[in-house]
């Protein structure tokens, strides 16, 4: 009689293959995701990585209308400054909308969507020069539409669009340039404190400019003539953009004339031909479709796409809390003196 074989259990697979079939698994699952997000976005004609970092929310239209019309907002005070928390990225901001707006290939006009009362001269200077490249390179038409506020430098990178429509109460206008300096000595006469000052001189020996515009002291003439030529240089350039973007209705002449720092409303502004019509969003709307040649046009708004990195401080877009005109003069003067574009409303 022969022995009754007993067969062994099969050996348990190890805990590091059930891992590594994890593993597996969850890689092909993320393969099979971003390639159906890819697909998704080549739909909409915007690489992966551009609709990876915007939103685009439908305002006006037909969800499935393949042509667009795009809104790109300019709000709050316009700077560009640090990647921390609190930080204010308004030319990374329109630069990357206008990337992604460049790479679609369905759409036909642009509406800026302004409620700025300005900010920084160079920001303003750059956003305008953006957009004024944009519209060239691209022939893609530009419609500004003014909110409550499009001052100063809101109202200077406008001039980069093919038509202004503003609401009848909004505040427009302030063409001119500020830049404040606060001076503190006389309260810290009263406190005991002073500042000892150790600066290079000039080739005579004598005191330099290196700390002209230190809030410690009384400012000389010859710093002030200085700082006021800084300041006209600045306001000849604003005039000149201004003259250029409402050539054939303004003249230069006319333009200086306005030109000293006064707000309008909206009504005014249309009188004083520093914008083209008075509107809505809808009427905004209509003139992007009509110049664009794109009745059926959808409306989107373009947003970006706050990240962790972004909620993190790490490169965000924020207006933070300096995004009031008050609070960003106060935080240039304790900077040192800068130039604005800005209505402060002070």
């Amino acid at each position: 009689m022969q022995p009754t074989s007993v067969s062994s259990p099969a050996p348990r697979r190890p805990w590091s293959f059930w891992l590594a079939l994890f593993l597996a698994l969850a890689l092909t699952g993320s393969v099979l995701l971003n390639i159906l997000l890819g697909l998704a976005a080549l739909g909409n004609n915007l690489d992966p990585g551009i609709r990876a970092r915007f939103d685009e929310t439908l305002l006006d239209g037909e969800h499935y209308a393949r042509e667009k019309v795009v809104v790109l907002p300019i709000q709050g005070v316009i700077m560009e400054e640090g990647d921390g928390p609190g930080s204010l990225r308004s030319v990374s901001r329109i630069r990357s909308m206008l990337h992604a707006v460049r790479q679609d290939k369905s759409v036909k006009a642009v509406v800026l969507d302004i409620d700025s009362p300005g900010g920084g001269v160079t920001a303003s200077d750059q956003i305008y020069h953006e957009l004024s490249r944009f519209r060239q390179e691209t022939e893609i038409p530009i419609v500004a539409l003014f909110g409550d506020v499009a001052a100063s430098g809101g109202y200077y990178v406008a001039m980069a669009a093919d038509e202004i429509l503003a609401h009848t109460t909004t505040i427009t206008g302030s063409i001119g340039v500020i830049s404040q300096i606060p001076q503190v000595r006389n309260l810290m006469d009263k406190i005991g404190v002073e500042i000892l000052t150790i600066k290079s001189l000039d080739e005579k020996g004598q005191p330099s400019f290196k700390d002209m515009g230190s809030p410690f002291r009384e400012m000389r003439p010859e710093e002030r003539k200085i700082l006021q030529g800084l300041v006209t240089q600045m306001w000849e350039r604003f005039v000149q953009v201004v003259a250029e973007g409402r050539k054939g209705h303004l003249k230069p002449t006319q333009v200086r004339a306005l030109a000293d720092g006064r707000i309008f409303t909206g009504k005014q502004a249309l009188d004083l031909k520093l914008i083209d019509a008075l509107g809505y969003q809808e009427d905004a709307f209509r003139r992007a479709r009509e110049l664009g040649n794109a009745p059926q046009a959808k409306v989107v708004r373009l947003q970006h796409r706050e990240t962790l990195l972004d909620l993190l401080g790490g490169a965000g877009f924020s207006t933070g809390k300096w995004s009031t005109p008050l609070r960003v003069l106060e935080r240039a003067t304790l900077q040192g003196p800068r130039m604005m574009y800005l209505w402060s409303g002070s």
